[in-house]
């Protein structure tokens, strides 16, 4: 699928915006602060059903406006021409959302449409910050290959909540053998929790291939792992030796990166760890406390990797993305690059270019042409972004 045309009102800094979108590789160029990354968030938001810069959609609206609209009709490439209209409509705490101008209820409803993977300089903080940046990273992949997934998650955390506000009732005084409620959540938060737990585990084992394909295409001589970290084993994770690293021939990662049977003690770990439940007064292990590693040389890439190397990763880790989202999809995804290649040196930006082909839309922002000059790049389209407007230049 390729976005075809794109309408927005009252969207971040643009009153009214009406544009049509070529196949290809497309340039945005302008200033910053002039709405470049503004537009790939519409596209990503029209994609995914959210931003990837905010929580709040109310931010979205235009200052001093009470709704927003974001349209996009959106095209099939195959020889059988499958064509659908998105609609979004968003007010202050209330969203909207048609398709072929019939009303949805949930967002799997729509987000497979006009998949999208979108690369920006902060995707850094999926390396680098705290575990729930990359939950995000696979959560959100994951709401777009299945259908079930989102309101799986939801699900679980109503259980988590309900569960944390038992926790924190519970007296010392009280036998917590005889609390039939508290096992009543403990089944369901292993029922529903496991299903996330093994989604994200074949996500790391699908990708895991590629990702390793992709980092020694820089870094050939590294040993370079990726792998799931269960939060009943996070502790381990952090290694016996002094240094933080593992030993790839031992058992320490071994207990780490085994699937089923330690997707299947998760039960049997939350009963172990009610007595610190209780003392934290929260559920301290579960798929809301799950990580994802990378290992360069046996060592964890957020403590001892290299800027360069934690950069690779990051777009290694989208460049999976794009990979199985168009596997699991039958389509080729809306490719997203806001302002990247200028961070990039000259290997890292033929890396992204490689990823880039006739069948596969892309939108590059940039605020200089000239940090494209030494990339070979046919460009189909180009516009300029000034003054919250978009004109097209020849």
């Amino acid at each position: 699928m390729y976005l075809k045309k794109l309408e927005l009102i009252n969207f971040r800094n643009y009153s009214k915006l009406n544009l049509n979108f070529s196949k290809g590789v497309i340039l945005i160029v302008g200033d910053n602060g002039q709405g470049k990354t503004n537009l790939l968030e519409s596209i990503y938001y029209l994609s995914t059903g959210k931003s990837h810069r905010s929580y709040n959609h109310n931010e979205l609206i235009r200052w001093e406006e009470d709704f927003s609209i974001l349209r996009a009709e959106v095209s099939s490439e195959s020889a059988k021409k499958i064509e659908h209209l998105i609609e979004i409509e968003l007010k202050e705490n209330n969203i909207k959302i048609r398709v072929d101008k019939a009303y949805r209820k949930r967002k799997s409803e729509f987000i497979s449409i006009l998949p999208s993977v979108i690369f920006s300089p902060d995707d850094l903080r999926i390396i680098k910050s705290s575990p729930s940046n990359r939950r995000n990273f696979i959560d959100s992949i994951l709401d777009q290959i299945h259908n079930d997934f989102y309101r799986t998650r939801l699900q679980y955390q109503k259980i988590l909540n309900q569960r944390n506000s038992l926790i924190k009732s519970i007296s010392s005084s009280m036998k917590i053998a005889d609390n039939k409620t508290l096992e009543s959540w403990d089944d369901n938060i292993v029922k529903y929790g496991t299903k996330i737990i093994e989604k994200r585990y074949q996500f790391i084992q699908e990708i895991r291939k590629d990702f390793i394909k992709y980092m020694k295409f820089f870094f050939d001589k590294l040993n370079v792992d990726i792998f799931y970290v269960f939060s009943w084993n996070r502790k381990n994770f952090r290694g016996s030796y002094d240094d933080g690293s593992f030993d790839y021939t031992g058992n320490n990662l071994g207990n780490i990166i085994r699937s089923k049977e330690e997707i299947d003690s998760f039960g049997s770990k939350l009963k172990e760890n009610l007595k610190k439940d209780l003392s934290f007064k929260t559920t301290t292990i579960g798929p809301h406390r799950d990580d994802f590693a990378i290992l360069i040389d046996g060592k964890d890439i957020r403590s001892f990797g290299s800027q360069g190397q934690q950069r690779v990763a990051s777009i290694s880790l989208k460049l999976c993305e794009l990979n199985i989202l168009k596997e699991k999809l039958k389509t080729d995804p809306v490719f997203l690059l806001d302002d990247v290649l200028s961070e990039l040196d000259l290997e890292r930006k033929k890396l992204l270019i490689k990823a880039i082909n006739n069948n596969l839309q892309t939108f590059i922002t940039t605020t200089n042409i000239n940090y494209l000059s030494d990339i070979d790049i046919n460009f189909t389209q180009k516009f300029s972004v000034k003054n919250n407007k978009i004109e097209k230049i020849d």
